[in-house]
């Protein structure tokens, strides 16, 4: 086996910026390109990785197929990197394209997961490292790490977290993806799920839900995500942080969606269906 691999890195956000970093510092990698986010791309947490020759700022891998076949790299790793990568592109690398998803694979694969998660209330994760196939998220699983959510965490927390998993497997398995020794196992589709980007109609609080699945849409796409809205009187606000209230001295049949009271540090609290949110951040738009 030859010292090095010859490696092609798609990716940006943290924890792409986090694998590209191991990579490049390792001596048996050599990196000969990356493809990655333009640097006034405006997704969240997105990172700038480096400048150079090498690097290739295009928001999407299918104008760079040619270099990529040209390059005939060992290797394909990507990690913070929406976009699938085209079939074509699969067969090039002689040791396949690997990935990593925020995900205990097959379950919720597809889009959004994060945010899905956190709003049915998961109470952990994992973050899936696998090789890529012609089914999207589908190929083998190469290893798994779980990832706590807490009732308290928000969306940037988890993220934290998946940057911090991120770190951890490609410590641990690289090494025996380089030797040949990381075996996958097959997903079982059959028993799996998909979750459908989500839209802009998914950020609508709808206050005739209970306090824990508002609660939850809140923690699901707070910063960096573009926040949960809601009107009071024809006016539009962001929410994002809030905290359950079991109960507030006014008529239980007030109208879910109602002000109750504005309090001394701003905080409003508002009527659900089965009690009430104190929302502590918010900003009107």
């Amino acid at each position: 086996m030859k010292d090095q691999l010859s490696v092609i890195f798609i990716g940006g956000l943290s924890n792409g910026k986090i694998i590209y970093d191991y990579l490049n510092k390792n001596r048996y990698v050599n990196i000969s390109l990356v493809i990655t986010y333009s640097d006034t791309y405006q997704g969240a947490r997105h990172t700038i990785l480096g400048d150079g020759p090498k690097f290739r700022k295009k928001n999407t891998v299918k104008d760079c197929i040619h270099a990529i076949k040209d390059l005939a790299p060992d290797l394909i790793i990507v990690a913070g990197w929406s976009e699938l990568i085209p079939n074509e592109i699969l067969s090039i690398p002689r040791m396949g394209v690997i990935g990593f998803h925020p995900a205990k694979l097959p379950f919720d694969r597809g889009r959004s997961v994060l945010a899905w998660q956190i709003e049915d209330g998961y109470t952990e994760t994992s973050l899936t490292m696998f090789k890529y196939s012609d089914y999207p998220d589908g190929g083998d699983i190469l290893a798994q790490e779980t990832i706590a959510i807490a009732s308290n965490d928000y969306i940037n927390d988890i993220l934290d977290k998946v940057d911090a998993a991120s770190l951890n497997l490609i410590r641990a398995y690289f090494p025996l993806l380089r030797k040949g020794f990381l075996k996958g196992v097959k997903q079982d589709l059959s028993v799996g799920s998909f979750r459908r980007l989500r839209s802009a109609d998914d950020s609508i609080i709808k206050w005739d839900r209970n306090s824990v699945e508002i609660y939850n849409k809140i923690r699901a796409i707070s910063h960096p995500y573009p926040g949960a809205t809601t009107k009071f009187d024809d006016k539009t606000m962001l929410v994002w942080k809030s905290e359950i209230i079991s109960s507030f001295p006014f008529p239980v049949d007030t109208k879910p969606g109602t002000i109750v009271a504005q309090c001394y540090d701003n905080t409003l609290i508002v009527k659900t269906r089965d009690a009430y949110l104190r929302l502590t951040e918010y900003e009107w738009k």
